[in-house]
């Protein structure tokens, strides 16, 4: 008996120092003290929804995301980040004239952290613990458009948020691994200006906190040290919103959105990467009431591609 749990033990050490060790590029790749990181992604972006009040609205943008990292130690990095849309257009399809505005500019400053718990080379698995804020710092205008006046928002969210999530994942061969991810996001309470290019005057509105949920699976195949493709999944469940229109009253209802991105990486350098990816979001309808007016937010979707760098130094 002494033996063979004597055995069992060998094994089990055995199987842990056997364990793939991760390389940039890899999905699970965690910084090393010292190493900063820059991602660049820039997509071309493609938004639609529908409403029961015979409004069909197309966004169009390029929208640039920036994130740079720091390893502290190890096992603890930070980063900083920000998103920017140019030329994003907003356009009313069902308005003979599609009247249109921009929703262009910067969207909050990202700052995060991310804690690794548990690494492969030791463990079973890798297991990772983060937060992640996004600072609100600008007043939020939505736009609006009335024949040819048009009154242009912004890219600003009109909530600050803070993200609290978890990621376990192995790579368990030299060409295949995979990541599960969880968090929460709580999105606290904001104003923004919906403007009006029409004689009506703008109106203020305000957003109650709210809370959602995510989880997301990722799996990534490289066949060669070169070349990288990984495919993932999210669902996010949208808390209900309240708030108020003015003077009036603002709900919208708890609802589920899809979202699936491909990616391939091709490593340029031992300390570069570069790549192509899609994306899509498919989105549940819900309905919104304001001002005792119900109707129905529906034909939810996204579509966007780019091109992207991954520079560790």
């Amino acid at each position: 008996m002494r033996k063979m749990i004597a055995a069992l033990a060998v094994l089990s050490v055995s199987s842990i120092c056997a364990a793939e060790e991760l390389r940039f590029g890899d999905v699970n790749y965690f910084l090393k003290q010292g190493q900063y990181n820059l991602t660049v992604d820039a997509n071309v972006t493609y938004y639609r929804e529908s409403t029961t009040s015979l409004t069909t609205k197309e966004t169009n943008a390029y929208v640039l995301e920036t994130r740079v990292g720091y390893a502290h130690t190890d096992q603890l990095n930070f980063y900083v980040g920000m998103d920017a849309a140019f030329d994003a257009r907003v356009t009313d399809r069902k308005v003979t004239a599609n009247s249109a505005y921009y929703q262009s500019g910067f969207s909050n400053p990202i700052l995060a952290a991310n804690y690794r718990l548990l690494n492969q080379n030791s463990s079973l698995f890798n297991l990772d613990f983060g937060a992640v804020a996004k600072v609100k710092t600008q007043d939020s205008r939505l736009g609006s458009a009335t024949g040819n006046k048009t009154e242009d928002g912004n890219f600003a969210n009109p909530r600050s948020s803070v993200e609290l999530n978890a990621r376990i994942g192995k790579k368990w061969d030299e060409a295949n691994e995979w990541q599960l991810a969880g968090g929460v996001i709580y999105n606290n309470s904001g104003e923004f200006t919906a403007l009006s290019s029409s004689a009506a005057a703008d109106t203020d509105v305000t957003l109650d906190t709210s809370m959602d949920i995510f989880v997301r699976a990722t799996y990534q195949y490289r066949p060669v040290d070169e070349f990288m493709m990984a495919l993932s999944a999210q669902a996010t469940s949208i808390g209900e919103v309240t708030g108020e229109y003015g003077a009036s009253g603002l709900t919208q209802n708890a609802h589920m959105d899809m979202d699936f991105l491909y990616r391939a990486k091709y490593l340029i350098l031992d300390n570069l990467t570069a790549n192509f990816h899609y994306g899509m979001s498919r989105n549940e309808n819900y309905g919104q009431d304001i001002a005792g007016a119900n109707f129905d937010v529906k034909q939810r979707r996204e579509n966007y591609y780019g091109f992207g760098i991954d520079y560790l130094f």
